[in-house]
């Protein structure tokens, strides 16, 4: 052996695998295989040896990557690498085919946390559509897992004193319409939730608050129509939103000291015996259950997520109020004003009845897929988001107009805003 020639230490390997893997280390397909995103079962399966002896081989072969995959019982499966880029909806799609399978026939995340200088731990996981010939349901297990494993660098303490807001609003997951459908949204909103990451590296805010006005699902009974135009089963609607946020939440948490996720009811949101015919109170609601369900999962990690708070409105109300860096805000979805010319009229009523949103200095909503900014009362600010889905055919069509989708981001400090951007 030449003097320079790299030092291996092999693993342990079992008697009757001894002598064909040492030979298989010496073949460039199956050490690319080593390297490669394929589960270890396919991986071993190919080259006729263990499963934890390819596992064994990959932390020799690719220490460089840190790469793993696992596999559950029930079909889901994940990849974790580090890599010099953040992965795409695309990449995780890729690596779906790369396994024999069919990418639409998974619910698919990813996650990329930067945790170095150009490094970039990333995580993609799937999970099958289908269990046993069942729909699955919405899928709690991964959440707690994605939740119990997630760690991460943080950033220097805030520099700035104020606070940067991210509105997240109209999901409508499920939804297909000019645009694209479900995956699309997917890619967009992971995309716009990376670009306030990038927001809050500049600034350091003294806090990061995520806003939730509603829609998160498209449901199947706010019209009769969705039945045939949806490409998702609500069940699915629900799941997809969820690793949405969640994902939202772990990507804006490394970067700031504290983070606030709030969500409120919604008319797409509402959970209905059938179109328009609700089945509870307010809080009947996809969206207030999602953040309820992801604020419990949130405590099993308090390592990484004890700065994080999630607010939903009080009991009986479909609206709430918060402080941040001297800024009082209110949310609400916005449906309940009918049309958005008629929101400052609406808020007028709440502060004669001293609701959640009377003394609020800024109002949020959603709800009119289109930006609004304007003032009302004593220089008070009302501020509609616009969709964070791919577009919609309703407001076009009911409008004529069609209106640039994507989250709004701003930052505020003592009821006063600037840098509004459409991310």
């Amino acid at each position: 052996m030449p003097h320079d020639a790299p030092l291996l230490v092999h693993p342990p390997l079992r008697s009757n695998e001894k002598a064909v893997t040492v030979a298989l280390t010496d073949d460039p397909a199956f050490l690319a295989d080593l390297r490669s995103d394929l589960p270890s079962r396919k991986v071993a399966a190919r080259w006729g040896i263990g499963k934890s002896t390819v596992n064994d081989w990959r932390k020799t072969y690719r220490p460089e990557t840190g790469a793993s995959s696992e596999e559950s019982s029930d079909g889901s499966k994940a990849v974790t690498a580090v890599r010099t880029r953040p992965i795409t909806l695309e990449d995780a799609r890729a690596w779906i085919r790369s396994t024999g399978d069919d990418p639409d026939d998974y619910t698919l995340s990813i996650r990329s946390i930067a945790y170095g200088e150009g490094m970039f731990s990333n995580r993609m996981s799937a999970v099958p559509k289908k269990r046993d010939g069942k729909t699955a349901v919405v899928d709690l297990p991964s959440i707690l897992e994605r939740v119990k494993g997630f760690t991460f660098k943080p950033e220097p303490k805030a520099t700035g004193d104020q606070s940067l807001i991210v509105v997240p609003t109209d999901l409508q997951t499920g939804k297909r319409d000019w645009f694209g459908g479900t995956e699309d949204t997917i890619e967009q909103a992971l995309t716009s939730f990376h670009k306030a990451a990038e927001i809050a590296k500049e600034t350091r805010p003294a806090e990061i608050v995520m806003v939730d006005a509603g829609d998160p699902i498209e449901n199947i009974y706010s019209t009769s129509s969705q039945l045939g135009t949806n490409d998702r089963d609500l069940p699915h609607q629900v799941e997809v939103a969820a690793h949405i946020l969640l994902s939202g939440i772990e990507i804006l948490a490394p970067h700031a000291p504290k983070l606030r996720y709030a969500a409120v009811s919604s008319n797409h949101g509402a959970h209905r015996l059938g179109p328009k015919s609700p089945a509870g109170d307010v809080h009947a609601d996809y969206g207030i259950v999602i953040a309820k369900m992801i604020g419990r999962a949130l405590t099993l990690n308090r390592a990484a997520f004890g700065h994080v708070t999630v607010q939903t409105p009080d009991p009986y109300h479909e609206s709430l109020v918060f402080d941040t860096s001297g800024s009082r805000i209110g949310v609400v979805h916005g449906h309940q004003a009918g049309t958005a010319d008629k929101i400052g009229e609406w808020w007028k009523g709440q502060s004669h009845g001293r609701m959640p949103t009377g003394d609020a200095r800024i109002l949020i909503a959603g709800h009119f897929h289109s930006l609004r900014v304007q003032q009302s009362g004593d220089a008070r600010w009302i501020m509609v988001g616009p969709a964070s889905d791919r577009g919609s055919s309703w407001f076009t069509n009911s409008r004529g107009e069609s209106s640039q989708s994507g989250m709004m981001s701003f930052l505020t400090r003592d009821n006063e805003w600037d840098s509004l951007k459409i991310l």
